[in-house]
């Protein structure tokens, strides 16, 4: 962005003195001229137009300099003297029509943007039904790029060199641009045509809702939300995928499905709160919450549906007793202490609406750390957030650079994983600013990028290819994305092993490569804040510490938030942290017990398979609603 008011003054300066030297007339300073106008137009309308809708979008783009470089044209002939020639008139004819012509490829173009924008957008679902053709070419639906993009080049060349050469140059420029106009519409007209099916919505519509339905879903997951936050719906991925009921998963973001992690369950995004009300599933009776969002009561108030919220983490945050949560008809919680926060904030959820069913997404989680070279920690800070808890704050801003050079400065006897939250920095720039400091000290204590790096990055690369199955726009994605992606877990695993592979090298983690639980069993120790990180650590059976930015006494710390009953503290000043260095080492943890104890009463009781507390939960109230 620093570069777009140097750019807009330069595209300003060239169609200036395109009109400037018109009126002289210079031919060569007013091809000059434009030659600066053609290469800055593109760059200024596409950063000016980035985030439109596309119709303001094709409307800025047909009304830009095309019509003031064709409009210096004519006044350049005039001032040439071929003014009252026939040449002239062909000219202004022809500019004409290249203005009718760029108006209708606008036209065409929203037209196939309409017709290919789904009113329900899928992954794993069959969409054969649909004959969705495949997308236009990239650079034919590019207003700047594209072959419309400069169809007044031959216009503005023949004018220029009529000048010099006659005005018979701009009357064959002007009819070479209208023909290149022509041709223009006709290769975006090919994709109009084809597509023009989709454009009945209701029957796009109806045809998706027939494909879902024939699966007979028992359960919807429900998910809408900031696109920062689809990691609280990928969470519950790997869950929902090893559960026997039958789920779909709905979204309310068509954006939110590009980050949305591979699943074998069906997924419809529907944007419109009436075409998510007309889409009926008899056969679901239960719907399932990630996360309280506004938007989360369109579903809610279809009666049909007994609702739950499942949360995207137990901790002992604010958010973790939100009080919007009492318009659901249960709220699962991962163990009793889930239970005696609601019953504590009063907030309104009634103990009788409380279900305990572990955290099913743990079973990852081994007690055991792979072996490395040398004590690894982990460091999760949390992000800077809503609810205001001085003691549940990121410890980012007050001590997370500091915490990070101390660890660094005791290499190669400690390695550092950090994991920052994914919103970190989207509401405090002090945290973003802390983030980066972090990232930069990382990056320097590894010696800067390897040729390991650079084959991890194209490895990522193909996972991304795999990821979004298809190419194209979002209908084409979705006709391609029918079935599961068969290789991701094994692309996945084959990135994981060279991830690993290294294990002296400082990392930086975030999103599912790798995972959260992944990284658990690559740590020693967890240096976390107040967080649902900590609470789901609890399963790995080793030492943590709770970072304590605003340096509160340490019994009303752990009175205040439970999770750090059975961990070190550590300070703003980093005191503890020493502490907690020891027990990586390998020194005896008085805390060991404690820690027992504590996941017991956080994460429910232990049982071999972490899953059989919700699925049971879910058999209960999917036998309740049928009844």
């Amino acid at each position: 962005m620093k570069k777009l008011p140097l750019t807009v003054g330069v595209l300003l300066l060239a169609l200036l003195g395109m009109f400037v030297t018109a009126v002289v007339p210079s031919g060569w300073a007013y091809a000059m001229c434009a030659a600066v106008g053609y290469l800055a137009e593109p760059v200024v309308v596409k950063r000016v137009t980035s985030g439109m809708q596309p119709l303001p979008r094709v409307g800025l783009s047909v009304a830009s300099g095309s019509v003031l470089r064709g409009s210096s044209a004519l006044v350049l002939l005039a001032r040439a003297g071929e003014g009252g020639s026939g040449a002239f008139v062909l000219v202004a004819l022809g500019f004409l029509a290249m203005q009718a012509l760029r108006v209708a490829y606008g036209g065409l173009l929203l037209y196939v943007w309409w017709c290919r924008r789904l009113p329900a957008v899928t992954r794993n679902v069959d969409l054969s039904v649909l004959r969705i053709p495949d997308a236009p070419p990239r650079r034919l639906m590019d207003l700047y790029r594209g072959p419309i993009a400069f169809i007044d080049l031959p216009l503005v060349a023949g004018a220029a060199v009529a000048v010099e050469a006659g005005a018979r140059w701009a009357a064959g420029g002007a009819a070479a641009a209208v023909l290149a106009g022509v041709v223009a519409v006709v290769l975006l007209a090919v994709p109009a045509w084809r597509s023009r099916h989709l454009a009945a919505k209701g029957r796009v519509l109806d045809a998706v809702r027939e494909q879902v339905r024939a699966s007979e879903p028992e359960v919807v997951v429900y998910f809408s939300g900031d696109l920062h936050s689809a990691y609280q719906l990928n969470g519950w991925l790997p869950v929902l995928d090893r559960t026997k009921r039958r789920v779909v998963i709905v979204l309310r973001e068509r954006e939110m499905l590009p980050r949305l992690d591979p699943t074998t369950r069906p997924v419809v995004c529907l944007p419109l709160g009436k075409d998510l009300a007309a889409f009926e599933l008899p056969s679901a009776r239960v719907a399932l919450f990630a996360a309280n969002a506004a938007n989360n009561t369109h579903l809610l108030r279809m009666p049909q549906f007994r609702s739950v919220y499942i949360g995207h983490g137990d901790s002992d945050k604010p958010t973790s007793f939100n009080p919007f949560t009492k318009v659901y008809d249960e709220v699962w919680v991962a163990g009793p202490a889930g239970r005696e926060r609601y019953a504590r904030s009063g907030v309104g959820v009634a103990d009788t609406d409380v279900v305990e069913v572990g955290r099913p997404s743990l079973w990852p989680v081994a007690a055991t750390t792979v072996a490395a070279p040398q004590p690894t920690v982990l460091y999760a800070p949390t992000w800077e957030g809503f609810h205001g808890d001085e003691g549940a704050a990121t410890s980012l801003i007050t001590m997370g650079p500091a915490l990070v050079r101390t660890l660094l400065a005791r290499q190669p006897s400690i390695r550092l994983l950090y994991r920052p939250h994914p919103l970190t920095g989207t509401l405090d720039r002090r945290a973003k600013a802390a983030h980066a400091e972090i990232l930069a000290l990382i990056e320097a204590a590894n010696g800067g990028a390897t040729e390991d790096d650079a084959r991890l990055e194209r490895m990522a690369a193909r996972l991304d290819a795999v990821r979004h199955a298809g190419r194209g726009d979002e209908a084409q994605t979705a006709r391609d994305a029918a079935r599961p992606a068969a290789d991701w877990e094994a692309v996945l695993a084959e990135w994981q092993d060279a991830y690993w592979a290294d294990g002296t090298r400082h990392r930086v983690t975030a999103g599912s490569r790798p995972g959260l639980y992944d990284c658990f069993n690559h740590a020693d120790v967890l240096i976390a804040d107040v967080s649902g990180v900590v609470t789901d650590f609890l399963a790995a059976d080793k030492p943590y510490a709770v970072a304590n930015p605003a340096g509160l006494d340490a019994d009303v710390f752990r009175e205040r938030y439970p999770a750090a009953a059975a961990g070190h503290l550590i300070g703003p000043d980093l005191a503890g942290l020493d502490e907690l260095l020891d027990r990586a080492g390998g020194a005896p943890d008085p805390l060991a017990h404690e820690r027992g104890r504590l996941r017991a009463r956080l994460l429910g009781p232990v049982e071999a398979d972490p899953l059989a507390p919700f699925e049971r939960a879910l058999d209960a109230l999917l036998r309740r609603a049928a009844g």
